[in-house]
């Protein structure tokens, strides 16, 4: 089946934030720290910027009936505290479980690269949880390698393994 890719506009917002509940449902397995209060509203926010600036993108995949089947959002941001370089962040990728393995994701990719691109940006960095193989295999199917690890563990865990602190 064909789908498109293109770039979200204002009137889509509602079909961004409905993906990105069922992004939020997938990764309830593997996060770690809750959710503050109003985070929705803050996404709801940062998606609604990109739709109508240049200064973050959200792309939108279609089916040929104009169903939405995936999206993913993306902004400059500067990666390290040691450097004024800018890079692409994607986040907010979600294909839908049904359509998954088809190509959307890379169409995604594919639009986020372009957008990059457009601002003169080098790099792209992303976020994934460790457990998620298939996003993992995803990523590095795509040419991201693991460059930095996040080390996470309960407080009372570490204090376990050193003895009476």
């Amino acid at each position: 089946m064909t789908v498109r890719v293109r770039r979200a506009r204002p009137e889509d917002l509602p079909v961004l934030l409905e993906l990105f509940d069922e992004l939020d449902q997938v990764q309830r397995e593997w996060r770690l720290f809750t959710p503050r209060p109003g985070v929705s509203d803050e996404v709801a926010a940062r998606y609604r910027r990109a739709l109508t600036q240049t200064d973050a993108v959200a792309v939108l995949a279609e089916d040929g009936d104009g169903q939405p089947v995936g999206m993913a959002f993306a902004e400059p941001r500067i990666p390290s505290r040691f450097s004024d370089e800018r890079a692409l962040e994607i986040s907010g990728v979600i294909v839908r479980e049904d359509r998954r393995r088809e190509g959307i994701g890379q169409l995604l990719v594919a639009e986020a690269v372009r957008y990059a691109r457009e601002r003169g940006l080098g790099w792209i960095t992303l976020r994934t949880f460790g457990p998620n193989r298939g996003a993992t295999e995803f990523w590095e199917a795509l040419g991201f390698t693991p460059r930095v690890v996040e080390l996470v563990a309960p407080l009372d865990d570490v204090a376990g393994h050193l003895g009476d602190i």
